[in-house]
């Protein structure tokens, strides 16, 4: 009989999925086409979203309802997903007896909601993944790093979860964490992981990426992400202010449902004739706007591991970022970049790029990426966690 795999998904409460589910729903689908039984510790939420995407197994269920909509920006709101998250941690616990000694767990989050049920169990493999690494309790205190909030009670939530998590899982035998970044190497060595128990892994959609046919280049810019201080919005929007007085025709594209936060300041800008909201679109159809523009704008001030970087880049489509940490150990030369947070620079190499691209000069036609393909496609992820579950 073939290993069970658990997969402990506390963290999925609604259907709208974002990088981090679709990541692991992938892994779910190669783990069932290759023959593995499926079992799944999760709420209602998660169990729409596996039908959807038609991936076959059994559903643990570890809420009694799926939770009602919260202000996730306000502080109820987080103490409303704190309890539900805990009245989760506390069921999977009590179902832990569903996994067997010949069992691999894996936890789809670095959240003590699903590392420290998968860490408790009898499974003789255990694995977790590393997505992004939380800010630190320094950073949280002087609010150094652009993404901990201003309230700082869901960045210190996540400093200590995370914290708690890989110091709980370093204890683990055979155990295996996934990470998306190599700069998390250092702090994963000082932690204990070993070479042999850890992988880096990405993930992006080349087969899409190849079924959509080259499309007509009709946006100058585009963007996607969050509408928050860490994307950078402000320069963003200064940058699409200062391209539309210099740019004759110049058309901007947001991907996503963005309308409601942002065309209001894009109304200020006197720009609502340059901006074109896409509202919520399917993969595929991001994959043709996408296609369908000359430049991906990322003015942000920090990112963990950025798909939508990578996104782009499969498209064909020229990336300009800033110069941050995380951004170039991952993409390189695939990336053009400005000086950090120098405004000015960025706005001046984002009319450069476009006029190159009006011009029919694209950087990325002469880059190789046989490489990047090879190493970070779906199936090449894929392949790398079959091959941990199956030396379990």
């Amino acid at each position: 009989m073939r290993t069970k795999v658990h997969f402990l998904v506390n963290g999925i409460f609604s259907t709208n999925i974002a990088g981090g589910d679709i990541h692991f729903l992938k892994l779910a689908e190669a783990t069932a086409r290759a023959g593995y039984e499926l079992n799944f510790f999760g709420g209602h939420a998660l169990k729409e979203v596996l039908a959807q995407h038609k991936i076959s197994g059994n559903v643990t269920l570890t809420d009694d309802a799926p939770m009602g909509k919260v202000n996730q920006g306000g502080l109820g709101g987080q103490f409303a997903m704190f309890r539900d998250f805990y009245r989760r941690y506390r069921r999977t616990l009590k179902l832990l007896n569903n996994i067997g000694p010949q069992d691999v767990a894996y936890a789809v989050s670095d959240y003590w909601f699903d590392v420290l049920p998968v860490s408790c169990s009898v499974a003789k493999r255990k694995m977790m993944v590393l997505h992004m690494e939380a800010p630190r309790l320094g950073q949280i205190i002087t609010a150094s790093r652009p993404d901990v909030d201003p309230m700082r009670v869901a960045s210190l939530h996540y400093w200590a979860s995370q914290e708690r998590s890989l110091r709980q899982f370093a204890k683990c035998a055979n155990k295996h964490i996934f990470y998306l970044h190599p700069l998390m190497e250092p702090r994963l060595e000082r932690l204990g992981f070993l070479p042999s128990e850890r992988t880096l892994v990405s993930g992006f959609d080349f087969a899409t990426a190849d079924a959509v046919p080259a499309q007509a280049r009709i946006y100058d810019t585009v963007w996607i992400g969050r509408v928050h201080r860490q994307k950078g919005v402000d320069d963003l929007l200064a940058t699409l202010a200062y391209l539309a007085k210099r740019l004759v025709n110049f058309k901007a594209l947001f991907i996503g449902n963005l309308r409601d936060a942002l065309l209001p300041r894009v109304q200020e800008l006197g720009l609502e004739a340059n901006v074109t909201f896409s509202g919520f679109v399917s993969e595929e159809e991001k994959v043709r706007l996408l296609k369908s523009s000359r430049l991906f704008l990322l003015p942000s001030r920090h990112e963990g591991s950025p798909r939508v970087v990578g996104e782009a880049m499969i498209c064909g489509t020229p990336i300009l970022a800033y110069d941050i940490p995380n951004i170039r150990p991952l993409f390189g030369d695939f990336v053009r970049y400005a000086p950090t947070f120098d405004l000015a620079a960025f706005q001046a190499a984002a009319e450069q790029e476009i006029l190159r691209m009006r011009a029919g000069e694209n950087y990325l036609d002469k880059l190789p990426l046989a490489d990047f393909r090879r190493e970070n496609s779906w199936e090449a992820t894929q392949a790398k966690f079959l091959k941990v579950i199956e030396t379990a």
